[in-house]
C-alpha cells in the first residue's frame, strides 16, 4: 500500500481525534500537545521520520511547531472564523507568513518549498508562497478531506533537510547515530583485520601522523571517554587506530557531500545519485564506493583528477556486512538533505558560513 492510500485510510480517525481534542482542551497548549502526539503516531504508522522543532525561536518570534518545512500555528480551539477577513484569522495568517520568511532566511530555503497551516481544531487555514506572493486559502472545516490534505502536506515536506551547519553537526557530528555506527565499525574492522593492504595503509598513515605530533605522548593518550561518543566501548583503545577510523569516517563523509553538491550543479552522467545508491545491495554499493575512491564518478561529472586514491580507501579491502550497513546508513541520511539551500544566497553558503562548523563536526580530544 502506498503512502497516499495509507493517508486516506488514516484521515477519518485523525479528524475524529482532532475534533475531540479541540472539544476537551482547555487552552491552546493542551490542544497542541494532543495533536502533536497524533502527528507522531501518524508518522510511526506510515513509517516516516519527521523532524520536529517545537516552539522554534526565529528572529521575529517563536513558531509553535516546525516539521522540517511545514509550520503549524495553533490557536485556541474554536478561535478561527469562517472567513479570513476577521482580525483573528488575519493575525494567525500573518504570524505564519512571518515565521516562514524567517525560516527562509535562517535555513536558506526557497519560499516555494515551505508551507504553513493554522489550526484551531475546527478549521484549517493553508498558507503557501506561489507565483511570487503569499497565498492563504479560505478556512476549511476539519473533516476527512481537509485532514487528508494536511497529512499529505506533512508527509511531502518531511524529507530533505536544509544543508546548514546545525543540521549536519546534529546528524553527522560527535555522538550522532551515524558517527557512532560508522566509526565503531571502522575501528573494530581495522583492529581485527589481517589484510596486508589495509594494515600497510594504516601503518603509512601512522608514520605521517607521528611526524605532526609527539608519538610518545600520542600513544599514551587516554581517549576512552572521547571514543565512547563514537560508539567504541573497549576498556583499552589504541589512539592511532581510533583517530585513523575517525579520520576515515570524516573523509568519506566529505567525499559523499562533495559528490552530492557536484551532482546538483552538473548534468549528471553517472549511474546513480546518493538516493539511488542508498538502495544498492552489498556488492553494488561496494562497486559504487570503488568508483568514488578512484575518482571515476567525479570524472563523469566533469572533475578530472579530483580523487586518485588515498590512505582512507582501506575499508574496501575489508568490505563485509557491517561496513556495508554502516556506509548505507551514512548515504541514506545524507541523501535526505536538500541542495536547494545552496542556491538561495550565493554570497553566504550555508555550510561555510559558520566558522565553528569544521571544529564542531570534527572535534578534537
Amino acid at each position: 500500500m502506498g503512502i497516499e492510500e495509507e493517508i486516506k485510510l488514516l484521515s477519518p480517525d485523525f479528524t475524529k481525534r482532532t475534533l475531540q481534542a479541540a472539544k476537551e482542551a482547555h487552552n491552546e497548549t493542551e490542544f497542541r500537545t494532543k495533536v502533536a502526539r497524533y502527528i507522531e503516531e501518524f508518522a510511526e504508522k506510515v513509517k516516516l521520520t519527521i523532524p520536529i522543532r517545537e516552539e522554534y525561536t526565529l528572529i521575529n518570534g517563536r513558531a509553535d511547531a516546525v516539521y522540517n518545512r511545514l509550520i503549524i500555528e495553533y490557536e485556541n480551539p474554536g478561535t478561527l472564523k469562517e472567513k479570513n477577513s476577521y482580525r483573528v484569522n488575519q493575525h494567525a495568517i500573518t504570524q505564519v507568513k512571518d515565521y516562514a520568511q524567517a525560516l527562509v532566511r535562517r535555513e536558506r530555503h526557497k519560499p516555494e518549498r515551505l508551507a504553513g497551516v493554522v489550526l484551531d481544531g475546527y478549521h484549517f487555514i493553508f498558507v503557501r508562497f506561489k507565483a511570487g506572493i503569499w497565498q492563504e486559502d479560505n478556512p476549511l472545516r476539519v473533516e476527512a478531506s481537509s485532514t487528508e490534505h494536511f497529512l499529505k502536506l506533512l508527509a511531502s515536506l518531511s524529507t530533505e533537510l536544509a544543508l546548514i551547519p546545525e543540521n549536519l553537526i546534529r546528524d553527522f557530528g560527535e555522538n550522532s547515530f551515524i558517527s557512532r555506527k560508522v566509526v565503531s565499525t571502522f575501528y573494530r574492522s581495522l583492529t581485527e583485520t589481517q589484510n596486508p593492504k589495509a594494515k600497510t595503509l594504516f601503518e603509512q598513515w601512522s608514520l605521517l601522523f607521528s611526524e605532526v605530533c609527539d608519538y610518545e605522548k600520542a600513544s599514551k593518550i587516554k581517549i576512552e571517554s572521547f571514543a565512547r561518543n563514537f560508539g567504541i566501548t573497549e576498556e583499552r583503545i589504541d589512539p592511532f587506530r581510533f583517530f585513523f577510523s575517525l579520520h576515515s569516517y570524516y573523509v568519506t563523509f566529505i567525499k559523499l557531500l562533495t559528490l552530492q553538491i557536484v551532482h546538483y550543479y552538473t548534468v549528471s552522467k553517472s549511474d546513480a545519485d546518493l538516493k539511488q545508491a542508498a538502495t544498492f545491495d552489498k556488492e553494488n554499493l561496494k562497486s559504487y564506493f570503488q568508483e568514488i575512491e578512484k575518482g571515476a564518478i567525479f570524472k563523469l561529472l566533469g572533475l578530472a583528477n579530483f580523487l586518485e586514491g588515498d590512505f582512507f580507501i582501506w575499508y574496501l579491502d575489508l568490505w563485509e556486512e557491517k561496513i556495508y550497513e554502516a556506509l548505507k546508513s551514512l548515504l541514506s541520511k545524507l541523501a535526505d538533505y536538500s541542495l536547494l539551500t545552496l542556491d538561495v544566497d550565493p554570497d553566504i553558503q550555508p555550510v561555510t558560513s559558520s566558522k565553528n562548523f569544521i571544529n564542531n563536526l570534527c572535534p578534537r580530544s
